[in-house]
């Protein structure tokens, strides 16, 4: 099953952004950078990475619903994260709201990877702007019961059992649905090509809300 899907994969263009190529010449891997602990110092770091009990998921990696990717959280400080991540290597703006960008080297499918994060203002004073949604495209991050980007749809139900049908996304290629989990926090974006449902992007929102109602595709 699992050969078949990757098969399956590999025919694929990544996710609903797939016509944007990260910028030349780029060398680091911006997103598994993201992901990972100071190395500077070997204690602090294996201190860091704390496993979870039932799947040793490393927590640099972990998705947690409602809550973070990475290092990415929700409801921090939209003003902190470039200190955090370094200069997102896209954003686009308007209203207050932005979709920042970090691209990673391609993956073991050789489809470019991505994190974006959504920001917008706190409230109504217009002072402090938050993060609202991440979204990675890579299958460097997963959820403590091992559900990723590359999951097919009948694990993610499995492991994320009301998830919902919701809408489906502008795509040249395929068909893309969202899916979402409104009460967990978590939803995942599913291409149906080939008789396959293979999730190609995972977004993490607030708690009992759905994506959709903030939810705008990440630049493209």
């Amino acid at each position: 099953m699992k050969t078949q899907i990757c098969i399956s994969i590999a025919t694929l263009l990544f996710a609903c952004n797939s016509n944007k190529t990260p910028p030349e010449g780029k060398i680091n891997d911006t997103v598994a950078d993201i992901a990972s602990t100071d190395s500077s110092n070997s204690n602090a770091k294996n201190d860091s990475i704390a496993l979870t009990a039932e799947n040793n998921v490393e927590a640099n990696k972990l998705i947690v619903a409602g809550e973070s990717i990475g290092k990415a959280v929700l409801n921090t400080d939209a003003a902190n994260l470039e200190t955090e991540f370094g200069k997102p290597d896209m954003s686009d703006a308007a209203m207050g709201k932005a979709w920042l960008t970090w691209y990673g080297k391609k993956d073991e499918h050789n489809n470019k990877t991505q994190l974006d994060i959504y920001t917008t203002y706190k409230d109504t004073s217009m002072r402090e702007k938050t993060v609202q949604q991440i979204r990675t495209t890579s299958s460097f991050f997963s959820t403590d019961n091992n559900v990723h980007v590359y999951s097919s749809l009948n694990e993610i139900r499995k492991a994320f059992p009301t998830i919902q049908k919701l809408n489906k996304l502008p795509d040249n290629n395929r068909d893309i649905f969202v899916y979402d989990d409104v009460q967990s926090g978590i939803a995942f974006e599913i291409a149906d090509a080939n008789g396959q449902k293979i999730c190609t992007a995972i977004i993490v929102h607030i708690k009992g809300k759905k994506v959709s109602d903030i939810y705008i595709p990440a630049p493209a």
